[in-house]
């Protein structure tokens, strides 16, 4: 697993929580390792963050947690991007 911020995009208050919890270590560029990836919106509704996983088990596993959290996963057809897979929302009470 690893993690990216996109420059230019405001940093939610609760990012390092978030990323405590999910146990994502953060990197400056994404690795070829990360097979599965997917943003995380802030307020504005824009991707501030994306986070690759190693295998389809390990996305599996992080997008079920960022649902105990209650994001909205939305998966994407088509990104663009081949890794690229699902924009997670933030749940409204955030």
């Amino acid at each position: 697993m690893e993690t990216i911020l996109l420059k230019g995009k405001a940093i939610p208050k609760f990012d390092h929580a978030l990323m405590a919890f999910l146990g994502v270590p953060e990197v400056e560029t994404m690795t070829a390792g990360s097979i599965r990836q997917f943003g995380i919106e802030n307020g504005d509704g824009e991707v501030y963050r994306i986070i690759g996983a190693e295998s389809e088990q390990v996305y599996n596993a992080l997008i079920v947690r960022l649902r105990n959290l209650r994001y909205r996963i939305e998966p994407l057809q088509e990104s663009g991007f081949e890794k690229f897979r699902a924009v997670a929302r933030m749940p409204p009470e955030l």
